[in-house]
């Protein structure tokens, strides 16, 4: 009689192996009222670009209205037309780093390499306003910025983009410099490096701004590009103590999200700082997406269930590597993400199965199955999942799922061996593995890369 294994999670890659070492590449978790625990469903791929722009790799986007965007490709701030035209509107120094776009009416200011610049729908050209900014946001009527290396932030005249010398207040609750700031739900959140602090508009006259009583807390920012707003605001964290734990606010508090197992990855990144990340919602689910430069790898934190996963592009090395998507915009009905090395402007699209037609891999590791310290005796691994679902022609008309097993914790492998889990229409094909054979600590691990759907509800061994 088949037995259900615990296959479906999230991933959780624990310092020792031997107690977990749970993968979850291109796929998330969904937990609802089906007929297992949950469903790992693949993540979104690629299609072929909807406009490919020129000055650089994509550093940021920001929606004006349903037929009007800005971009910012290299050093070039371009309006984009819900056709996906594209028109020169000025340029910006280029540090290879995520912008910061906001705008009020046709008024669009943006942040780079430490100045805030000013731009209009119409023109074609970027004023500076101010040097020495680290980021910028709008709250009431006003422009919000932080001074870079200090307590300091500004705001701009009500329905101006006009910065008075005399509208500069410092944070003085804590002894700690700002990383940056955000707004959400009409709340302005001041991040320093070892703390952070909420403020409101209050109404007053000369000062709009007042800090909210007791919002101050012990928790830091590492990285300004991490720093992103889905409801609430989200970044890469540490004090004094340490750093490598990611947080949110919840109830106007710091929450940390991250697990040990991340921040045991994260901790493995050459340097935090260059940490960025974007967010952005689909299908009920909400999503954290946090790359690291120079650890060149991407995880995910899905709002929704609170699970973490792995998301990965595959180079042409065979190795995994940070995603293309840089940041985010829904616009023409569409989700669009900009390519972080060139300018081209994606749909992520949970009915693509590849990246821009190059192989988007699925993977998923369970964790070390073992019943004290016996033998479990496994026959057959049979994987429940959507079937019959290749395609007319081409890669993916016969689709397979790769299967190995350690019988040692994730130490060592076996060979992977291939299975079809249907031609088109074959919806009861079993995708089944015979003479597996046991071990007294077993790992699967399942791989898909034909460009197909994958989704996976369970497995089971007999």
């Amino acid at each position: 009689m088949a037995m259900e294994l615990p296959f479906i999670g999230p991933a959780y890659e624990s310092r020792s192996a031997n107690y977990s070492s749970q993968q979850c590449v291109n796929l998330y978790l969904e937990q609802g009222k089906g007929k297992t625990r949950g469903l790992l469903i693949g993540t979104p791929g690629l299609t072929a670009p909807v406009t490919f722009l020129q000055g650089g790799g994509m550093r940021g986007m920001y929606v004006v209205s349903d037929t009007t965007a800005i971009v910012v490709c290299g050093g070039t701030v371009y309006k984009l037309n819900d056709d996906f035209s594209a028109t020169e509107i000025g340029t910006i120094p280029d540090d290879a780093r995520p912008v910061q776009i906001v705008g009020s009416g046709s008024d669009i200011l943006i942040t780079s390499s430490g100045g805030l610049y000013a731009l209009t729908l119409t023109g074609s050209s970027a004023t500076l306003l101010e040097s020495g900014i680290g980021a910028v946001d709008f709250l009431d009527d006003h422009f919000v910025a932080n001074q870079n290396y200090t307590n300091f932030f500004i705001w701009s005249d009500a329905s101006s983009i006009t910065f008075d010398p005399l509208n500069i207040q410092a944070d003085n609750s804590a002894p700690d410099i700002l990383v940056g700031l955000r707004v959400a739900r009409r709340t302005m959140y001041l991040l320093g490096r070892k703390s952070m602090r909420a403020w409101y508009n209050s109404g007053g006259v000369d000062n709009p701004f007042s800090r909210i009583d007791g919002s101050s807390f012990e928790v830091g920012c590492v990285a300004k590009d991490s720093i992103a707003e889905l409801d609430s605001v989200f970044w890469l964290g540490g004090d004094q103590n340490g750093a490598g734990s990611v947080w949110m606010i919840e109830g106007g508090a710091p929450k940390k999200i991250s697990t040990p197992a991340i921040e045991f990855a994260v901790n493995q990144w050459p340097d935090m700082t260059d940490a960025e990340a974007f967010t952005y919602a689909d299908e009920g689910h909400a999503f954290y997406v946090l790359s690291s430069v120079s650890g060149n790898e991407t995880w995910v934190y899905d709002i929704t269930s609170g699970e973490w996963h792995r998301r990965a592009w595959l180079h042409a090395s065979g190795d995994l590597h940070r995603i293309r998507p840089r940041c985010h915009m829904y616009f023409a009905g569409k989700h669009l993400v900009g390519d972080w090395e060139t300018g081209a402007i994606y749909e992520y699209s949970l009915d693509a199965y590849s990246d821009n037609g190059n192989p988007l891999i699925a993977l998923r590791s369970c964790s070390t199955i073992q019943e004290g310290l016996k033998r479990l005796p496994i026959g057959t691994f049979q994987l429940d999942m959507d079937t019959g679902v290749g395609l007319t022609t081409g890669q993916g008309s016969d689709p397979v799922a790769m299967l190995r097993w350690s019988r040692d914790g994730g130490k060592t492998w076996s060979n992977s061996i291939w299975r079809s889990f249907g031609k088109i229409g074959e919806y009861s094909r079993r995708c089944i593995w015979h003479r597996v054979g046991g071990g007294d600590r077993m790992v699967f691990e399942v791989r898909i890369s034909d460009p197909v759907k994958r989704n996976i509800t369970g497995a089971y061994f007999g």
